[in-house]
């Protein structure tokens, strides 16, 4: 038996994708970027019989984040996320959420690092730091799976937009080429809106990667 399973609910105003990841051996799970309707996740959980483990956030902007503390309350599990993005998602201005009128602000209970292995829900799990969309944004990679979660730095053929607080249009370039193109051909992207890609449909249809997508 394949011992991980990705399912995906596609929630709030923007159509964020929220990834459910789990174990049906040990029923386990954790879930990424849980943007809106808590209870909607919880349910999901509950009908699956999931327990969740943790809360992974690829970064701190609202369509990502407005579900986080509510989910964590119901479940209990603890939310993750770069120590970069801190600022940004405690302040409802610059993560957007004073915009929509749903002021949102949250501290995450574990601060991650570029390059740190996590182990949850019987998996290994790299935090790769990916700033540019914004200065703490982070991809996930199961590397015994190539299933890697991009949130809004990677999408198919298409990359992140860069002109929100914190955002830096040249450095997600650089962020996407030296460390998520340099991952094999087959990893599978899993981004925060939109289909599915593989890293080898990225490097060979992505404007932004070729060598005359960004002067």
């Amino acid at each position: 038996m394949k011992t991980l399973k990705i399912d995906t609910l596609v929630l709030g105003m923007v159509e964020t994708n929220c990834y459910i990841i789990s174990n049906p051996v040990t029923k386990e799970a954790i879930v990424v970027d849980p943007g809106d309707h808590a209870h909607k996740i919880a349910d999901f959980l509950k009908e699956q019989e999931l327990t969740c483990l943790g809360i992974l956030l690829t970064h701190g902007h609202f369509d990502h984040i407005l579900a986080v503390s509510e989910l964590s309350d119901l479940t209990g599990a603890k939310v993750y996320a770069h120590e970069a993005e801190m600022v940004l998602l405690q302040d409802p201005k610059l993560n957007a959420s004073s915009h929509i009128r749903a002021e949102c602000s949250l501290t995450p209970d574990v601060l991650l690092k570029d390059g740190q292995e996590l182990s949850l829900a019987g998996f290994s799990i790299k935090v790769i730091h990916t700033p540019g969309h914004t200065g703490g944004g982070v991809c996930y990679y199961f590397p015994d799976y190539q299933e890697l979660f991009s949130g809004d730095t990677l999408f198919l053929e298409d990359i992140g937009r860069s002109d929100l607080p914190t955002g830096n249009g040249r450095q997600l370039v650089e962020s996407i080429r030296t460390k998520l193109m340099t991952l094999e051909d087959e990893v599978k992207v899993h981004p925060g809106h939109g289909e599915s890609t593989t890293i080898g449909h990225e490097k060979v249809y992505n404007f932004y990667l070729r060598d005359n997508g960004w002067e």
